[in-house]
């Protein structure tokens, strides 16, 4: 039996990105290397932030007697002791109540809310949208958002999915406001940033759940000098690390049959694995 016998099952359009990869690796032999088309699953939601501002000389006058004066003072107490007519006063406290700085009846007292703004020398402001893309992956079980909605797409190629289990699907409407959160703090869009009083409050699904197809290459790779089989995932010549390590541990727990997704027998793989290392042995005797 001769190598010839098997074949690399490697698709004509990934020939130059093997060849680069066993030129610039000489320990790496790739054995398959095929194309597939994956979906990524886009939903667009809105979730409303609420954000402070430096307050006025007169709301942190206002803030401020109510904290200190007793006991509490009202609006005409407070405008007698300014100078001021009291339909200025009863307009910044109306304010400062609305955006729960102030308790709600008179006299004027502090929330707790309000007295943590105080502190940092704010006053919250009237939760306002953003709109968003929320993008899971069910190669990697990966949440992201991003500004930016992806661009739907024809790729006429394998559906990776036929020959992998994917399950993880992420309903976006079923999640917390807390799991909200911080997938939206680790996709670095400095939205909800509590330390700075930037929070999130609320989140909607504005439509359905929109399938985008990406262009993905798995390469099945010989480490000749580890003797190790690594599968990657590969977008153009970018190696996707999480998908990648997902689909390594899936082939691990003898979930992925590789002939089957790349026509890769175990014998094939066994034939040239045994024929390199012999190619190997004989170079470094010469």
């Amino acid at each position: 039996m001769s190598l010839a016998d098997f074949d690399k099952p490697i698709d004509t359009h990934l020939k130059n990105l093997v060849k680069e990869i066993e030129t610039q690796n000489p320990n790496f032999s790739v054995l398959a290397a095929r194309q597939f088309r994956y979906s990524l699953c886009q939903t667009p939601v809105e979730v409303n932030i609420k954000q402070p501002r430096q307050f006025n000389v007169l709301e942190e006058f206002i803030i401020r007697a109510a904290i200190e004066f007793q006991p509490p003072p009202t609006e005409d107490e407070l405008a007698s002791v300014l100078g001021l007519d009291s339909v200025f006063i009863r307009s910044t406290t109306a304010n400062l109540r609305s955006l729960q700085t102030l308790s709600a009846t008179s006299p004027i007292t502090v929330t707790p809310e309000g007295r943590s703004f105080y502190e940092k020398g704010t006053v919250p402001q009237p939760p306002y949208p953003v709109q968003l893309n929320a993008i899971t992956n069910p190669l990697s079980n990966t949440l992201t958002f991003q500004f930016e909605s992806l661009n739907e797409t024809a790729i006429n190629l394998p559906d990776i999915a036929d020959f992998i289990a994917l399950d993880n699907t992420i309903d976006i409407s079923l999640l917390s406001l807390e799991e909200i959160q911080k997938n939206i703090q680790a996709s670095d869009l400095a939205l909800h940033v509590p330390e700075e009083g930037k929070i999130i409050t609320s989140f909607k699904v504005l439509t359905s759940t929109q399938k985008i197809w990406q262009k993905i290459s798995v390469l099945v790779i010989l480490d000749v000098i580890e003797d190790k089989l690594n599968i990657q995932i590969r977008s153009g010549k970018e190696i996707l690390e999480s998908p990648t390590k997902c689909l390594e541990i899936l082939h691990n727990e003898g979930k992925i049959n590789l002939e089957n997704l790349c026509n890769l027998s175990t014998e094939a793989i066994n034939f040239q694995r045994e024929d390199i290392l012999k190619q190997k042995n004989v170079e470094n005797f010469k």
